[in-house]
């Protein structure tokens, strides 16, 4: 990388970095992170009683446990470990802005942790890139639309489940590249690098136990390579066989660290794989018109979502790949890398199908795929006419910049220019996440009946920024249609916008924001005064 290059590169960076962690402290409080607060307490004090058990040589007591463990298989500590050292730091700070109570600081501060890993995932996105094409204006160009796609930057303002899962994914596929660069070299394996790689791996498992289809990509990398040097399995197996028995025993070791839950009992593994294959919560989401719940899928479920939330330049860039087939898999080692992506971004959405794995929330649960889609459109549409990548990539990046400025902070409700013919808010699930509840309590503190209770859901996407009013009467807004004393006021938003005013209740404020070339206006909550 020439200097001007790299000056420019680091520039980007450095003003990206800045804005984005501006920008993530200053948004609403999101449907799931009192959850992830929940599951770091439980496994402080799971922590803190086995601990206890130990010194004082007392039996543990697993039945105090029984009926918690069940809400928090699946997610272990890896994420927390990172994050709430910074949180326990920035709270101190945010508690200063009048809007925050002390537990809604430590929420909002959680957001910087998230973007700090959608950063992070953006260099290594670059590094990837490198890999596949040597050429540096591309592999910029690359990640300036990675991390200026607004789908992706709205949720990295906020999610702790996703952005960091996809985070790491990123960084696996990139040291399982370095992996197989080595032995296409034939360079010996460091076991220095198979500790990282399996650090990593566990790592991914700890935030969402859903990571180990990730095993899928090195099995996918693992099969085209032994075919493309005619490698037999079980001679390779033999060869390598210390270096596979230190990844597996080290990954199970990272894995068992990183799992409080297992401590109690290894062979949860086993129930909590089940338990995240079948969730127990039959979420229904708007997809194309028709709600459809979790636990009875379309098979077109993921193939609609995908079609409405990847940009078009990327959609064009796949409609190329047949074209520049030959292009890319004339190179051995880009038939390994390449292969084992588009492979990847394939095959698991048909096993997901095919085992009726339970989804919602739109591509939540496979947003790590994402990245992966980007890696092909872009690398095709550039293989097959670099003028037609520059030009509609300066087309796309303009537009991404306008409209992450035009829609904040509901970015992450974007969907593509192609969708937006339909009317997307009869069509499709939108604002899920409930940030609008931030917006809702700025308008509450302007109005005078701070007396009169409040009824939301989350609660906690109110609640917490309405520290310095007169308002200390909250409830659930499951309750409205019960004989709950009147009057009080009501937040509607995430799946309630889908129903109707309910009884003797009106609408006094309207959060919302509208998309390019669209014309509906996009309603993300309303507060209602019942009476």
């Amino acid at each position: 990388m020439n200097s001007i290059k790299k000056k420019f590169l680091v520039a980007f960076l450095f003003f990206y970095f800045f804005i984005g962690s501006f920008n993530s402290l200053n948004t609403g409080i999101s449907f799931d992170e009192n959850y992830e607060e929940l599951n770091w307490n439980f496994h402080v004090n799971l922590v803190k009683e086995i601990s206890n058990s130990i010194t004082n040589k007392k039996k543990f007591n697993k039945s105090k446990f029984d009926q918690e463990v069940k809400g928090f298989v699946g997610y272990g500590i890896g994420f927390q470990l990172v994050s709430q050292p910074i949180q326990s730091l920035l709270k101190n700070v945010l508690i200063n802005d009048k809007d925050l109570d002390l537990y809604g600081a430590k929420l909002v501060s959680k957001h910087f942790v998230v973007f700090l890993f959608f950063f992070i995932s953006g260099i290594f996105f670059y590094l990837i890139l490198r890999k596949l094409i040597n050429n540096e204006n591309f592999c910029i160009f690359g990640i300036i639309l990675y991390l200026t796609y607004p789908y992706l930057f709205g949720q990295a303002m906020f999610s702790p489940k996703d952005i960091p899962f996809m985070s790491i994914w990123l960084i696996c596929t990139y040291l399982v590249f370095i992996l197989f660069d080595n032995l296409i070299e034939e360079k010996k394996i460091s076991l220095k690098l198979i500790l990282l790689v399996s650090l990593t791996t566990a790592y991914l498992l700890s935030i969402r136990i859903a990571g180990i289809l990730i095993f899928i990509q090195y099995i996918i990398t693992l099969l085209i390579f032994l075919s493309l040097y005619k490698i037999d399995l079980i001679f390779f197996f033999k060869k390598f066989f210390k270096e596979f028995l230190f990844f597996i025993l080290s990954f199970l070791f990272f894995i068992y660290l990183l799992y409080p839950i297992f401590w109690i009992n290894p062979q949860l593994l086993v129930e909590t794989l089940r338990i995240n294959i079948s969730h127990f919560n039959n979420v229904g989401t708007m997809t194309l018109g028709e709600t459809m719940y979790s636990k009875n899928l379309p098979v077109t479920y993921l193939f609609i979502w995908f079609s409405v939330k990847i940009p078009l330049l990327i959609l064009i860039g796949l409609v190329t790949l047949p074209f520049i087939e030959k292009k890319i898999f004339d190179n051995k080692k880009n038939s390994i890398l390449f292969g084992s992506i588009l492979l990847t971004t394939i095959i698991i959405p048909f096993i997901l199908v095919f085992k009726k794995v339970h989804l919602y929330d739109e591509i939540r649960q496979v947003m790590f795929l994402v990245p992966m889609i980007f890696v092909v459109g872009l690398v095709s549409l550039y293989t097959f006419s670099k003028n037609l990548f520059y030009i509609l990539g300066t087309l796309t990046l303009i537009f991404f910049i306008a409209e992450n400025i035009k829609i904040n902070p509901y970015q992450y409700v974007w969907f593509n220019l192609p969708s937006r013919y339909i009317d997307l808010t009869k069509n499709f699930e939108l604002e899920y996440q409930g940030l609008s509840g931030k917006e809702i309590s700025k308008y509450l503190k302007n109005i005078n009946n701070q007396s009169t209770c409040v009824l939301a859901n989350p609660l906690h996407s109110v609640k917490h920024f309405l520290n310095d009013t007169d308002y200390n009467c909250f409830d659930s807004w499951q309750k409205i249609d019960t004989d709950y004393k009147r009057p009080f006021l009501a937040v509607q938003n995430v799946r309630n916008l889908k129903k109707s005013s309910p009884y003797k209740c009106f609408t006094i404020y309207e959060s919302g924001f509208k998309l390019f070339f669209h014309k509906e206006e996009i309603i993300t909550g309303r507060l209602l005064e019942c009476r």
